[in-house]
């Protein structure tokens, strides 16, 4: 079955052919021929979301703690990268391969978003809303493009560079002079500017993606202005942190993973969803009566929460032949 399958991407970063001579391709001769390339997907996505929850738990996170998570995002950077070259020594490639890889990577860029909040010491506040809404607005353009264009592109400056650049920050602030520096005053503090470079790089993202495309799929016009007023509203309204990056996060999954299986598949095309400004007005409705928004948003979440377990529930019945326990055969 994986002959029928052909990963269709362009990849133009600039620091993939360096990393991938010197780091990647190295380290993954250390890995067993046997060991299925979804596995090394699942070591990436179990120690990104471990690092998440135990961050979870951390108000202001120690130099260790620090260190800890650059450790982790790099052993991502790695591992996300091993699983392509394992797949392709073993020729075992796959459509369920691709969806585990990317479909992980809209949570793993989220994670690492806040990540970066953390050991820089900022609030979780209005700009963590809106540049974690930026990094899912990319992504989700990323994977329109792909379904529109059928073929992935990643350019000169994209996510690999963003998450080394990442790394950087992160291992600056393992000293606490080192995060004091990101704190200076030099017009604004220094932070402000590279959260300003994360911003730019994601509506770049867009506007390449959509100038390639050579239109705007309706679809995503839609995504892109209700995703906006869902940030700005949420704001406005002071709604719960917490609670407001939750439903961006499953409202940009929700349609990110529609396109993926649109692509993978070709069974379904990718209608234009509404149902988040019915959320808009409720929210306005319930702010102007004074009732308390949290069941809206509860209701509107686990809606779509339910509609992304069962879109992984028929990928993975479909694409169960795919899945392989341990590599048999050995190179000759």
């Amino acid at each position: 079955m994986s002959e029928q399958y052909r990963y269709n991407c362009v990849d133009e970063s600039v620091l993939l052919p360096i990393l991938k001579k010197h780091v990647f391709i190295p380290l993954h001769r250390w890995i067993p021929y046997g060991v299925p390339a979804n596995y090394l997907t699942l070591v990436s996505i179990v120690m990104m979301w471990s690092i998440f929850l135990y961050f979870t738990t951390s108000e202001l996170p120690s130099p260790v703690e620090v260190s800890s998570a650059v450790l982790v995002i790099t052993a991502y950077v790695i591992f996300d990268h091993f699983d392509g070259l394992q797949a392709k020594l073993t020729q075992t490639s796959s459509p369920l391969g691709e969806w585990l890889d990317h479909f992980s990577d809209v949570f793993n860029g989220a994670i690492i978003v806040y990540l970066g909040f953390k050991c820089l010491h900022l609030p979780l506040d209005g700009r963590f809303i809106v540049l974690t809404w930026l990094n899912f607005l990319a992504f989700a353009v990323t994977y329109v493009e792909q379904r529109v264009r059928q073929e992935l592109y990643f350019g000169k400056i994209g996510s690999l560079e963003g998450v080394v650049l990442m790394i950087f920050v992160l291992a600056l602030c393992i000293p606490e002079s080192g995060r004091a520096f990101w704190h200076l005053e030099f017009f604004w503090p220094i932070y402000q500017f590279l959260l300003a470079s994360f911003a730019l790089g994601c509506f770049g993202t867009v506007f390449t993606c959509l100038r390639r495309m050579r239109a705007l799929p309706r679809e995503f016009l839609v995504f892109s202005i209700g995703g906006s007023l869902l940030v700005v509203l949420g704001i406005y309204l002071n709604l719960s942190i917490s609670l407001l990056v939750c439903t961006i996060t499953i409202f940009s999954s929700e349609f990110i993973l529609r396109n993926m299986q649109q692509h993978l598949t070709g069974a379904e095309s990718v209608v234009v969803d509404l149902v988040v400004f019915g959320l808009l007005l409720g929210l306005v409705g319930f702010h102007w009566l004074s009732w308390n928004p949290i069941p809206l948003l509860v209701l509107f979440n686990l809606g779509l929460v339910l509609s992304m377990l069962l879109r992984c529930r028929h990928l993975l019945i479909l694409w169960r032949p795919y899945w392989v326990w341990w590599n048999r055969f050995t190179p000759s």
